[in-house]
């Protein structure tokens, strides 16, 4: 699981909307907490998003909160706040429309746009705002949104697990498929950092032992 993981649950729930219009009542509460049925849900989506791809830790410690202003809070306090200028696909972006200085709603930044260095706007998908026009923080539909830093008030950056390749990109057609399955499985191999297992690769004696060895440890641990 990672900032990947994270985005795509995001990316599926686009056009998501509450039911009945303007009650903000979403299925993300019935995960968080069915009371809040009825407050502002652009917090409770972001934690659904982060709790659906294993990562609630990454979101508020592992706990819960549907606030944008305890959000921000922990994750400066934590010392993961970051500058405006500095925004990276995968930071939760903490905007207030109105001109003032405290977060009123979030979104996770899909994407960013540069010129010369300086971020000319992001896009980020939220929770309850709007596709098109309307209230930009209270809309009742996820949408993936482009914002402007005038309107960020804060940007967080959680600490994702890391990125971790599936070794699958070039034995799933190799004539020893089935074996190399095995070893996967097995955790007798482990594959490379690009994903790859190299199946045709002459093997070095020192990575034949290391089979060998958790092979052996392997044996003993399944007759304990």
């Amino acid at each position: 699981m990672s900032l990947s993981k994270v985005i795509e649950v995001a990316r599926g729930e686009l056009g998501e909307h509450e039911n009945p219009p303007g009650s903000n009542r979403v299925k993300y509460w019935q995960d968080y907490d069915p009371a809040y049925q009825g407050q502002p849900w652009c917090v409770a989506f972001q934690w659904w998003c982060f709790w659906k791809a294993g990562e609630s830790s990454a979101f508020f410690g592992g706990a819960k909160t549907a606030s944008c202003g305890k959000l921000l809070r922990f994750f400066k306090e934590n010392y993961q706040s970051v500058p405006v200028q500095d925004m990276a696909v995968g930071d939760l972006a903490f905007t207030n429309f109105s001109g003032g200085i405290e977060p009123e709603h979030c979104g996770i930044v899909t994407h960013v746009e540069r010129s010369g260095g300086s971020i000319l706007y992001v896009k980020c998908i939220e929770g309850n705002t709007t596709v098109t026009g309307g209230s930009e923080d209270n809309g009742g539909v996820v949408a993936e949104k482009v914002r402007y830093p005038r309107n960020i008030v804060g940007v967080a950056r959680p600490k994702y697990k890391p990125e971790v390749p599936e070794p699958v990109s070039d034995w799933e057609n190799h004539h020893a498929k089935e074996h190399i399955k095995w070893g996967l499985d097995e955790g007798l191999i482990k594959g490379y950092g690009d994903g790859t297992v190299r199946p045709d690769e002459q093997v070095p004696l020192w990575r034949l032992m290391t089979i060998l060895h958790r092979y052996s440890q392997k044996q003993q641990d399944d007759m304990r």
